[in-house]
């Protein structure tokens, strides 16, 4: 929403040493801190400490996101749905969750402007969580496999199961307790 003269003001009268501005060091635009640098300069200060940040553009969007969530003046729901879509666009490996940890949105909103953004150019198989790991967009192919897997090798351990069809351990135990449950119940049809 931009600038606060009030927000501005309010720092300016503190008689605190305000925290470095965070400066992108490819283009030199401030990432984070412009509020301190005008209090600064109300202040009559004509230096402010400031640390270089060296990421690409879009990676210095994603941390200046960041740091406004975290302290300073709060960004509008409609800045955090503006750069939710800008930053599906510009790192669409992201999971929803991950994007939505940067903007402060629930994970469920960035899938609902994922699915509804006009930036559909880039499709990825794989997407990148909170934890750093990659994760298919569509499981079914793995899940698929665990199936068939599980029907030659039923005595298997769920660990080897789930290296060889490429999927988390939890997907093999939740398909082999599903297939049990559908072979008793047929049983029982029977």
């Amino acid at each position: 929403s931009g600038e606060s003269d009030e927000h501005v003001r309010v720092l300016a009268e503190s008689e605190a040493e305000l925290p470095p501005v965070i400066v992108h060091g490819q283009s030199m635009r401030v990432i984070d801190g412009i509020h301190r640098i005008r209090a600064a300069a109300m202040r009559g200060e004509t230096h402010v400490k400031a640390k270089l940040y060296q990421g690409t553009n879009s990676d210095a969007f994603v941390l200046a996101v960041r740091m406004n969530i975290a302290h300073g003046l709060p960004l509008t729901r409609a800045d955090r749905v503006a750069a939710a879509i800008r930053i599906i666009g510009t790192h669409p490996h992201w999971s929803d969750r991950m994007i939505a940890t940067a903007v402060g949105l629930a994970a469920g909103t960035v899938g609902k402007l994922r699915r509804c953004s006009t930036v559909q150019g880039v499709h990825t198989a794989m997407r990148v969580g909170k934890d750093g790991r990659e994760r298919p967009v569509n499981n079914a192919p793995g899940r698929l496999k665990v199936s068939q897997l599980l029907a030659e090798k039923p005595t298997a351990s769920i660990r080897a199961i789930a290296r060889e069809a490429g999927v988390s351990p939890s997907t093999v135990h939740n398909l082999r307790g599903r297939l049990q449950i559908g072979r008793a119940s047929c049983r029982e049809r029977v």
